[in-house]
């Protein structure tokens, strides 16, 4: 398992949740085939495997490792945060408006809204049945842990709209960490649910539940930084794409709140312009964002959370092989090459 943590975990992971999918009515089994990629909207196979990088669920295998069980113990549990993440990623994909995901259409856009939101729905729905037979405490426990990880990221998500119409001058940290549970949530729960099917204790679960969960915000406050300032060929996004939408993001909120010049002349642009800025606009945003000491702040909070991310997993976890793939992965999550 550890030695090749990706493709151990693709082959885990691929033959349960192709079968979950063909478990649904066949025209979510259609579109939800089209969202992972196994086929175009018309059912015809596409030849590839392409799930996405399965990040939680090697999270969920490198966890339970880390404490000395087998992977294939706790697959129901990878699979089941794999489904609950591409909900969330159908669902965004429709709040967003986005047209495009992983080089293919997206759901909504290729099946309409109603069979989308149906789709997210039917995800949640297979994730919790993934759980459900494994029984005994841990399962309880595993359910428990998905069930209140599905809250957080609801909750997350509608701060997230609430975020969108708080003023410029109102705007506050609390508002945009409430906001990132939609994201930190099922990283934490993907570590705790693979240590908890593993055997673990409730204690240790849930010291890498917090572990992951840092590690969570600090990739979300990097991706921050990456969507202002980084390569769109290397991104795959369109430059300022949270800017254009007049997202309140942290290097924004660092930079409205740093009570400098660049500050007040941000906002006051900011005001102005709304989700209509042109492309001279934004760069000023972003020049201002970064005069006002937004983007070092943004930088500096994302390398202390992943610290003390990776400084918890090492009190928490004896040395092992598995210890250290873990470590690796989280800085991987974070820094994605960059």
């Amino acid at each position: 398992m550890v030695r090749d943590a990706a493709s151990v975990t693709r082959g885990l992971v691929l033959p349960p949740l192709r079968s979950a999918v063909e478990e649904l009515h066949p025209d979510l089994a259609l579109l939800c085939g089209h969202h992972f990629g196994w086929c175009d909207p018309q059912g015809r196979p596409t030849g590839t495997e392409d799930a996405g990088k399965l990040l939680r669920a090697r999270v969920a295998f490198l966890a339970a490792a880390a404490t000395g069980t087998e992977p294939a113990t706790v697959v129901p549990g990878a699979v089941a945060v794999e489904l609950l993440h591409n909900f969330s990623l159908l669902h965004d994909d429709i709040m967003d408006a986005d047209e495009r995901r992983r080089g293919r259409a997206t759901a909504w856009a290729a099946f309409g809204v109603p069979q989308a939101v149906l789709g997210g729905d039917a995800l949640t729905a297979l994730a919790l049945r993934q759980l459900t037979p494994v029984g005994g405490e841990a399962g309880r426990a595993a359910v428990t842990m998905l069930v209140d990880t599905l809250h957080e990221m609801i909750r997350g998500q509608a701060a997230d709209l609430a975020l969108d119409k708080i003023p410029v001058d109102e705007v506050t940290y609390r508002h945009y960490f409430d906001a990132t549970y939609k994201t930190t949530a099922l990283l934490g729960a993907a570590a705790a649910i693979g240590a908890l099917l593993g055997g673990a204790s409730g204690a240790l679960a849930g010291l890498l539940h917090r572990a992951a969960g840092g590690v969570g915000l600090a990739w979300q406050i990097a991706n921050d930084v990456e969507d202002i300032w980084g390569d769109p060929a290397a991104t795959g996004k369109q430059a300022f794409s949270d800017l254009r939408l007049g997202k309140k993001t942290l290097p924004v909120i660092a930079a409205l709140r740093s009570g400098t010049d660049a500050g007040e002349r941000l906002a006051v642009l900011m005001r102005q312009t709304g989700t209509s800025a042109s492309e001279e606009e934004l760069r000023m945003q972003a020049d201002l964002i970064e005069a006002a000491g937004g983007r070092r702040h943004a930088e500096e909070l994302s390398a202390r959370h992943l610290r003390d991310s990776l400084d918890g997993l090492a009190r928490s976890l004896p040395p092992t092989t598995a210890r250290d793939e873990l470590t690796a992965l989280f800085g991987l999550i974070v820094t994605r090459g960059r």
